[in-house]
């Protein structure tokens, strides 16, 4: 995929400088890091977000978000339990 980017000239040069000392050219470099960032792991805060998304947009209370999964977790407890 090409993508064209534009930066501030100063993230601009700290890109440069970091290459240059990586011993990689800028694109490379930059090519590197947006990988690395798309195969990090979210936050645990990162992937809650649509969910409270949703909630939120759903008017659901936190009483009634809890008692959901509460009900959610017991549900897959009793399903594990059971023999196939």
């Amino acid at each position: 995929m090409a993508l064209t980017i534009s930066l501030p000239s100063d993230a601009e040069s700290r890109r440069r400088e970091r290459a240059r000392a990586a011993g990689q050219d800028v694109t490379k470099y930059v090519e590197q890091l947006i990988t690395k960032e798309s195969v990090a792991s979210l936050s645990l805060a990162e992937a809650a977000e649509p969910l409270a998304r949703a909630v939120d947009a759903a008017g659901v209370t936190d009483e009634e978000f809890t008692s959901l999964l509460v009900e959610a977790r017991d549900a897959v407890c009793r399903d594990r339990r059971k023999p196939e």
